[in-house]
C-alpha cells in the first residue's frame, strides 16, 4: 500500500505554505529531493510547498506513483478543482454537526453532489455561502433525519458541542467547587436580574476575602476583620479606590441577601471616588482611524461606535432586526441597567452597513464570529487597537473611549445636555454632565484676565 501524505497548509513570515506529513519513508524522501519545487525545513523537520494551485498539481502528478494525498487540512475551495481531477488522494466522508449555543451547523465534505443539497433545502436547511456551511434550524428534529439520509450515502455523522465563548468564560471563572455559600449567593444575584459581570465580579471578590481569612463564612467576619482586609488591599495590594467600592458593594450585598447586619460606615468607610476625566479622542483622530483601508466588517464596527455612541457590549448583542433601515434607527436592547434605548442610524453609518449585509449576510448577530454566535470583546478591541496603531496614534484606545469623543463631540456642536443623556442610555444627567468638563464649546468662549492687562 502507498504511503499517504497529508498536505496541511500553514503561514512562515507571511508566506503561504503546505507541509507535507506522512512516516517515514526511503523511497519517498528520495523521490520528494529530486523535486525542485519541493523544499525542506529543519526547523519543522518535513518537506513543504508553496501554496499554489500549480504547486500541488505538480506534486500530485510527479509523485502519484509513490504516494496517496490526504487533503482534508486544506479548506480553501479553490484546491479543490484540481485536487480532484487527481485520484490519487484520500479523503474522509465526513459530515459534521456543530452545536453553538442554540444555533446547529453542518460542514459537508467538499466534495459532495447536487442532491445532498437538494435534501437538505427540502428539510429546510439554509447554505451560508461565506462561512460554506448550513444552518439547521429546529436541529433537535432534523438530527436523526439528516443521520439516516448520510449513513445512506456511506457518510460518517459526526457531532461537536461548542458553547458561546462568553458563556464558557463566565462558567470557567466561576467555578466554585462546593462553596454553598457563593453559589447560593449567584443563584439570589441571577434571579435579582444582575448582570454576569456584576455576579463575577461580586462572587470573585467575597472569593478572595473567603481565602484570605481561611474559608471563614464570610456572615462570620467581622467589621474590623473587613476593615483590615481592605487595609491590605489598599496598602499591600495598591487597589483603587473603585476596586475598594466592588468589595464593599460586594459584601454589602450579601449581607442584605442573607443576614440583617448592616456594615458600620464608621469601621468600613466607602472610599471617595476620584473624578477622572473621560480619555477622548480628537475629530481629526476618529478621521484618521475611519479613514484606514481596513476590512468591511472592521471599518462598520468603529464606525458603529462612534456614530451612534454604543457601548462595546451593547454592540456585540445587537441583532440585524435591530438595525431599522427604512425608518434609519437603531434599537439598543437590554443595555446597561437592562434598559432599552433607540439611536438614530446616520446616513453614511446607514451606507456602509449596508454594504457589510450584502458581503457578510449575518444570520442572527449584526456583528457574528467566525465559528457563529457573536463577535468576541477580545476581536474587538484588536481591531480597534490595530487601526488605532496604523493610523499612527499611539495612546491606547478602547470601545468606550469612542463613546465618550462621540457624547463630547455631540455636546462641542451645541447639543443640549438632556437629548446627549437619552442618546447614551444614563440614567441620570450627572453622569452626563461629566462631558461638559471636557467639551470646548464652553472653554473656548471663556476670556482670561490677562487679556485685559496692558503688558
Amino acid at each position: 500500500m502507498k504511503p499517504i501524505i497529508t498536505l496541511k497548509p500553514f503561514i512562515y513570515k507571511k508566506t503561504k505554505l503546505i507541509k507535507l506529513i506522512y512516516e517515514s519513508n526511503n523511497a519517498l524522501d528520495y523521490g520528494l529531493k529530486q523535486l525542485d519545487f519541493v523544499h525542506f525545513s529543519h526547523l519543522y523537520n518535513c518537506f513543504y510547498i508553496r501554496q499554489q494551485k500549480r504547486t500541488i498539481d505538480l506534486l500530485i502528478g510527479s509523485t502519484n506513483h509513490l504516494a496517496q494525498f490526504n487533503i482534508d487540512q486544506l479548506r480553501k475551495r479553490e484546491f479543490a478543482p484540481i485536487l480532484f481531477k487527481n485520484r490519487h488522494f484520500i479523503t474522509s466522508s465526513m459530515v459534521q454537526m456543530s452545536l453553538s449555543g442554540k444555533s446547529c451547523y453542518l460542514s459537508l465534505p467538499y466534495y459532495y453532489n447536487a442532491s445532498w443539497a437538494d435534501f437538505l433545502k427540502s428539510i429546510g436547511c439554509i447554505y451560508e455561502v461565506r462561512r460554506r456551511i448550513w444552518l439547521v434550524p429546529d436541529y433537535k428534529n432534523k438530527s436523526v433525519l439528516i443521520k439516516q439520509y448520510f449513513n445512506q450515502q456511506d457518510c460518517q455523522v459526526t457531532f461537536t458541542s461548542k458553547q458561546d465563548e462568553k458563556v464558557v468564560a463566565h462558567l470557567r471563572r466561576q467555578s466554585l467547587g462546593n462553596d454553598k455559600e457563593l453559589n447560593q449567593f449567584i443563584k439570589v444575584m441571577t434571579l435579582q436580574g444582575a448582570s454576569k459581570n456584576t455576579i463575577l465580579n461580586y462572587t470573585s471578590q467575597l472569593q478572595k476575602l473567603k481565602v484570605f481569612y481561611e474559608g471563614k463564612a464570610i456572615v462570620d467576619i467581622s467589621d474590623e476583620e473587613i476593615q483590615d482586609y481592605l487595609f491590605f488591599l489598599r496598602e499591600e495590594l495598591s487597589f483603587s479606590m473603585s476596586a475598594q467600592n466592588i468589595v464593599i458593594s460586594a459584601i454589602r450585598r450579601y449581607l442584605h441577601a442573607f443576614t440583617e447586619r448592616n456594615l458600620d460606615s464608621q469601621t468600613v468607610p466607602r472610599p471617595k471616588k476620584s473624578k477622572v476625566l473621560p480619555k477622548t479622542l480628537e475629530r481629526s483622530e476618529i478621521q484618521a482611524i475611519l479613514k484606514q483601508n481596513i476590512n468591511l466588517k472592521h471599518k462598520c464596527l468603529l464606525y458603529m461606535l462612534y456614530a451612534t455612541g454604543i457601548r462595546g457590549g451593547e454592540l456585540l448583542n445587537l441583532k440585524v432586526e435591530d438595525v431599522g433601515f427604512s425608518n434609519n434607527i437603531i434599537v439598543i436592547k437590554k443595555g446597561k441597567g437592562r434598559k432599552d434605548r433607540v439611536v438614530k442610524l446616520p446616513q453614511k453609518l446607514k451606507a456602509i452597513l449596508q454594504k457589510y449585509m450584502q458581503k457578510y449576510r449575518p444570520i442572527f448577530y449584526l456583528f457574528e464570529g467566525q465559528n457563529g454566535g457573536s463577535y468576541s470583546s477580545t476581536s474587538l478591541q484588536k481591531v480597534i487597537k490595530g487601526t488605532a496603531q496604523k493610523a499612527g496614534i499611539t495612546k491606547r484606545v478602547t470601545p468606550h473611549m469612542l463613546r465618550h469623543s462621540y457624547a463630547t463631540h455631540l455636546h462641542d456642536s451645541g447639543m443640549d445636555i438632556r437629548h446627549i443623556q437619552r442618546l447614551l442610555g444614563h440614567q441620570s444627567t450627572k453622569t452626563t454632565e461629566i462631558y461638559t468638563y471636557i467639551s470646548k464649546r464652553d472653554i473656548s468662549q471663556l476670556k482670561s484676565p490677562l487679556d485685559d492687562l496692558e503688558v
